[in-house]
């Protein structure tokens, strides 16, 4: 799995608990819900993984839930700059 940290912009949505996670820039994307409120994007035509949108993060992250993806992102780290 590649560490791509340094490559990840982010969103949070502070209301509905959300964050958003963008690894590539994408014109035309679709989302799949791989995990209950993990939904990941990938790029229409060369269907590569682009971002994902994570629900209840804070929840999540604080209970120590697993979140999987498709890259290795260290979501602790991002929990922490939200905090």
């Amino acid at each position: 799995m590649l560490m791509l940290q340094n490559y990840v912009k982010f969103e949070y949505n502070t209301m509905y608990d959300i964050l958003y996670l963008v690894i590539k820039e994408s014109e035309d994307n679709y989302g799949h819900e791989e995990d209950y409120g993990v939904i990941l994007n990938y790029d229409y035509i060369t269907k590569e993984f682009v971002g994902a949108d994570i629900w209840d993060f804070k929840k999540r992250i604080a209970n120590n839930e697993i979140i999987k993806l498709p890259v290795n992102i260290d979501l602790k780290e991002i929990y922490n700059q939200l905090s």
